[in-house]
Parts: C-alpha cells; structure tokens; sequence
C-alpha cells in the first residue's frame, strides 16, 4: 500500500498530509480503486475514484454536521432544563433567607423523640471578653446549636432531633456560626 500512496502523491503532491484523502486510502476498497486507477489510468477509473472520493467525503461532512448539531441541541436543551427547574422551584427547595443558610427542606425535623435541652449555656462558660462578645452577636438558633455541641458535646444528628431540624440544616448553622465568630474576633484584633 505504500508504494501506491507514494505513486499518488508524486502525480498529486498537494493532497499529502490531507487527512480526508489519507482517511479514503486507508479502507481496503479504495485501495483496490486507487491500484486501478494507477496501474491503467483511464477515465472511467478516475471517475469512479472521485465518485468514491466524494461519497467518502460527503461521510466525513455529514457526521461531523450530526455531531456538532447534536452538540449544541443537547446544550439547548440543558440550558432550557435548568432554566425550567429554577423558575418552577418547589416550597421547600426555596432559600430561607435572611441570616440563616439552607432551605426550608433543611427545616424539617428528624424522626425520634426530642432531647431534653441543657441547662447551662455557653455563655456562662466563655471567660474570654473579645470572643463572649462575638459570641452575643450570633442568632439565638446558632448560640443553641454551638450550646449543644460544645457544652452537652452532642453530634449534628442528636442536635438535631432536640430542636426538630434536619442534620444539614444544624451543620450549615455550626459552620456560620463558628465562621462568624471567626470574623468578630479577626475584626477586634
């Protein structure tokens, strides 16, 4: 076969490293076309050459116009998709708002009976001014949350089944919360 690509490309030097034409002598029947029209060139073994070389040609031009076109039908269609999801949101998957991260999904309390809560608070126990005054400024949801978890050292899940909430909704108030008081106590220092 090399014999054959390198006999055509001295008769047509400018189709070399084209990777249509390179494409078109690597199938087994045009090889058999291309050996024709080399052995015994003739006209009719040109034109069935180039009828072959088109129909291969317009393969190449099709599926690349099928692939690209589905491309972008399938990018249409997920733009439409979520632009379909967001106008047409749910009660619950809607944001809570306000200080307060998550949705009202994240409001939805676990199963199971509620804890009793602790009796004594955080507050009483911070000695630290800078970080008690921080401390002050947090929601009275999230001074409860870090209540639980740092003075009865309970999990996510158990703070959760206390104050009738979700476990994703207890974590995101921990993590603001304790990113707050990080904030106040950069600001005072």
């Amino acid at each position: 076969m090399d014999s054959l690509k390198e006999r055509f490309y001295r008769i047509y030097p400018d189709l070399k490293g084209n990777k249509a034409v390179e494409s078109f002598m690597n199938r087994p029947e045009h090889q058999e076309l291309l050996r024709e029209f080399l052995t015994s060139p003739s006209a009719s073994s040109e034109d069935c050459l180039n009828e072959a070389f088109k129909a291969h040609y317009f393969g190449i031009r099709f599926t690349s116009y099928v692939s690209s076109s589905l491309y972008f039908h399938s990018v249409n269609f997920d733009k439409k998709i979520r632009l379909h999801r967001g106008r047409q949101l749910l009660t619950l998957d809607q944001p809570l708002g306000g200080d307060e991260d998550g949705t009202f999904k994240d409001m939805i309390p676990g199963h199971g009976e509620p804890m009793p809560l602790p009796e004594q608070s955080l507050e009483e126990s911070i000695t630290d001014d800078s970080l008690l005054h921080a401390y002050r400024k947090l929601t009275d949801r999230q001074k409860e949350i870090l209540d639980l978890a740092y003075v009865r050292e309970l999990s996510d899940t158990e703070i959760a089944e206390i104050l009738n909430i979700s476990q994703q909704a207890v974590s995101k108030s921990h993590k603001k919360a304790l990113a707050k008081l990080k904030d106040e106590l950069r600001k005072e220092n």
